[in-house]
């Protein structure tokens, strides 16, 4: 019993992923993200991200014409290390699109 609590305990623990997607609000609802992003990286979060913060500088990433949509995502890779560690070390992927 105690072998198939840990097997189905680690298989909901490796199939961890979500998502999380900011839209401004001037943006048509058709619209969608299809484009390549304009800066891609991941963000490294300790001690389950408490009294941290990532800042970027928008300004500098989309100079022209502004955000059209930041998209955070954990991939396999983030699901996995946030698991492992048990959150003292959880990864976030993101993508940054410029209009």
């Amino acid at each position: 019993m105690k072998k198939i609590l840990i097997c189905i305990g680690l298989a909901l623990m490796l199939s961890a992923c979500g998502s999380d997607h900011v839209i401004r609000f001037n943006l048509a609802p058709q619209q969608n993200l299809n484009a390549k992003p304009a800066y891609s990286g991941r963000s490294h979060f300790f001690l389950w991200g408490m009294w941290q913060k990532t800042d970027y500088n928008l300004a500098n990433i989309c100079p022209v014409n502004g955000v059209k949509a930041i998209d955070a995502h954990w991939t396999f890779y983030d699901s996995l290390m946030g698991g492992l560690t048990m959150g003292i070390y959880a990864p976030e992927s993101f993508s940054i699109y410029c209009n």
